[in-house]
């Protein structure tokens, strides 16, 4: 259990990183004197493209009134064939660092959003960049950059569900709901591999009482204690992957969705519910309670009854659910109606098919001591079958009413006989 938590945490850490790209900056560092302007703008068509220019002031004293502005885009002053999202085509020092200077050694990013709404070829579109600043002396400077947004080709994964979306917003006419249907769909197509994974945990929670006594007797063997617990799922044919390689199928599916449903260009105007439109984070934060609420609910539908608490299950179920409502603060609408449609969803599928799983037939000792959950519901189970078999009262009423009418289709055979005799 411990390598399993330890499993979800590192893969926790790694979707942090993933979806805030928090890992590394995207500007080189850089050694030469003076003030340095980089940029950097990628994207692929029909999405929303962030442009981003650091200005580094490498000089020996501090600059002010530092100003950035985007000029024209593929030579087009109105920067056709984008256009601006939610950005102004000026920044200023002051919005971005509520300072007026930058001091020598420091860097400060400006950030511009353009999109389009048709599909572009893929390629480099130059762009002018200019940034003005006034020395330290009180002159001002202008420095032109000359930069490229590169358009790179679509991912084939990315436009499959998008078709996909497209195709069913089409009938809807609403790409909210229309991502709440793809997300049913992909929980209908997955639900053998969450079934599999809900019976592996099943039967591993079958296994608990026994696996708790090896860990006390091999308590200060931990290589035979290994040894004996996988010769025990051996004997019981249980898979110590069982529980965890269903989930890590989904995982594919799961990023193919974040990367489809992330800057789509169609969604910053289709609004849903109280939400103008499906890239801009909730302002009310209403989308992220209710992804604490929704994950919350799924860890605890995902408990097999019966098993014993474990006290990484029980952190699990808070710690995540809080980690990633706090996250999805600044996450799109868009990524978070699947996230709670999904979630909700799974509460639905956990509780149905616990509810068809029948305890599986331990070949445990009798002496293992079982859980009193568990041994409630083998009562239930034993309670059901006995109201569908018949009582011995029952059985025997049955019998005697079989002979007497087998001694009266007799009777009737020798009376015939004998009249015929005659």
């Amino acid at each position: 259990m411990k390598k399993g938590f330890l499993f979800v945490l590192l893969f926790a850490v790694f979707f942090v990183v993933f979806l805030t790209g928090c890992a590394t900056s995207p500007f080189p560092n850089v050694t030469e004197s003076g003030v340095i302007v980089q940029t950097i703008a990628q994207g692929r068509p029909m999405e929303n493209i962030n442009i981003g220019v650091q200005v580094t002031n490498n000089t020996s004293d501090y600059i002010g009134n530092v100003r950035v502005s985007l000029v024209s885009i593929n030579g087009n002053d109105n920067l056709a064939p984008f256009e601006l999202w939610k950005s102004k085509r000026e920044a200023d020092l002051r919005e971005v660092a509520n300072t007026t200077t930058l001091d020598s050694g420091k860097s400060s990013t400006f950030y511009f959003r353009v999109t389009s709404y048709n599909y572009l070829e893929p390629k480099a579109y130059p762009m002018v960049i200019n940034v003005t600043y006034r020395d330290a002396n009180g002159i001002d400077q202008t420095i032109t950059k000359n930069s490229v947004i590169e358009v790179l080709a679509p991912n084939g994964f990315y436009k499959f569900m998008r078709d996909i979306i497209d195709w069913i917003y089409r009938l809807v006419r609403n790409y909210g709901v229309a991502i709440i249907i793809l997300t049913l769909i992909v929980k209908l197509v997955s639900h053998p591999l969450t079934r599999s994974q809900l019976r592996s945990t099943a039967r591993i929670s079958e296994l608990q009482p026994e696996m708790k006594k090896i860990q006390e007797k091999y308590r200060d063997n931990p290589q035979k204690m290994n040894q004996e617990i996988s010769r025990l799922y051996k004997e019981h044919n249980v898979s110590m992957m069982g529980g965890c390689l269903p989930l890590i199928v989904q995982l594919p599916i799961f990023f193919i969705l974040y990367g489809a449903l992330q800057n789509y260009s169609p969604f910053n105007t289709s609004a849903f519910l109280w939400l103008k439109d499906l890239n801009t984070p909730d302002p009310y934060y209403v989308l992220p309670v209710l992804v604490f609420i929704s994950m919350f609910l799924q860890s605890k539908s995902s408990q097999v009854p019966g098993s014993p608490p474990d006290p990484n299950t029980r952190m699990m179920t808070y710690f995540l659910p809080a980690i990633f409502g706090f996250m999805s603060i600044q996450w799109a609408p868009s990524i978070l109606i699947y996230w709670i449609t999904f979630s909700i969803a799974q509460v639905g599928e956990s509780k149905l098919i616990l509810r068809r799983l029948r305890p599986v037939p331990s070949t445990i000792s009798s002496d293992v001591e079982r859980p009193k959950e568990m041994k409630e519901l083998d009562s239930i189970v034993r309670e059901d079958k006995a109201k569908t078999q018949p009582s011995k009262k029952e059985k025997k009423q049955v019998t005697e009413e079989s002979q007497m009418r087998k001694q009266k289709e007799g009777g009737k055979k020798k009376s015939g006989g004998t009249k015929e005799k005659k």
